[in-house]
């Protein structure tokens, strides 16, 4: 099973852009989230996150808070999670995101044996303090899961700092002010003076040169997507505009259909090494 933090290391080194798309488990029935995995697959995209359902997604939209609700709805539980995760690994490299209570109930150590024995390799917790990562990078040491630390323009230089020397796998850098999806806060122009992601990504690059910084929220157009890459992101994360597809009953192919438009965005030309 690929190693997420190791695949996109690779195309960073390559100069090749990464997409990565987030769903939520539990959201459809299985089949219907299989049959759409492997649809994403076919017009290549890089790897994918599974959402965990929590009571409260702090960071979420209402595309995705729906979509929580509908699965909590359903029933569905850690188990389902890594009966699908299982499933979804054997076909791309997998995170898991959700939020730090489920993981803590369970125990870092436990929750980070689960995903490894169900092929995933990274965990990401938007609610999750630097401070209070040491037993995550603990119980790494033994599941070889990343846990994936969040930045965002609100960000300042010394916090910035500590997150990418503590980051693992990859930096999640979030694109805005605001929640998930398309009109959920206020995007930074990434050639303005104020607020601008450039920088950010400049910093990060020059802290640590191979590790990959991906941008996520609001990413739902081959424009947003062909910003990004331009002002110097490794990748993109696309979640909202997905869930809202799969929610709303598209099919496989035509959610892979929208994808591969994105895809366009990804250009030859890459993020500066």
């Amino acid at each position: 099973m690929p190693h997420l933090g190791e695949v996109l290391a690779s195309r960073r080194a390559e100069r090749t852009p990464s997409l990565l798309v987030y769903m939520m488990a539990g959201s459809v029935p299985d089949e219907r989230f299989l049959a759409t995995v492997d649809a994403l697959k076919g017009v290549g995209v890089t790897g994918l996150e599974l959402g965990f359902p929590f009571s409260d997604p702090m960071a979420e939209g209402p595309v995705i808070q729906k979509a929580a609700s509908d699965a909590l709805a359903r029933g569905f539980h850690w188990p389902d999670l890594l009966r699908l995760l299982r499933s979804c690994s054997e076909k791309l490299p997998c995170a898991v995101m959700t939020y730090t209570n489920p993981i803590v109930q369970r125990g870092e150590l436990s929750a980070l044996q689960d995903l490894a024995s169900a092929g995933g390799s990274a965990l990401i917790l938007p609610d999750l303090p630097v401070e209070a990562l040491a037993p995550f990078r603990r119980a790494r040491q033994t599941t070889r899961v990343d846990t994936v630390l969040l930045a965002s323009p609100a960000t300042q230089a010394e916090r910035l700092r500590t997150l990418v020397v503590r980051t693992e796998g990859f930096l999640y850098l979030v694109s805005r002010y605001g929640t998930t999806g398309a009109g959920g806060g206020n995007t930074p122009s990434t050639q303005g003076r104020e607020g601008e992601l450039r920088p950010l990504l400049d910093a990060s690059h020059a802290l640590r040169p191979k590790l990959p910084v991906l941008v996520g929220f609001g990413v739902s157009t081959p424009e947003d997507v062909r910003r990004h890459l331009s002002a110097g992101a490794d990748g993109v994360v696309v979640g909202s505009a997905v869930q809202r597809r799969l929610s709303e009953g598209e099919s496989p192919q035509g959610i892979a259909g929208y994808v591969r438009g994105l895809c366009d965005g990804l250009t030859s030309k890459g993020p500066s090494a």
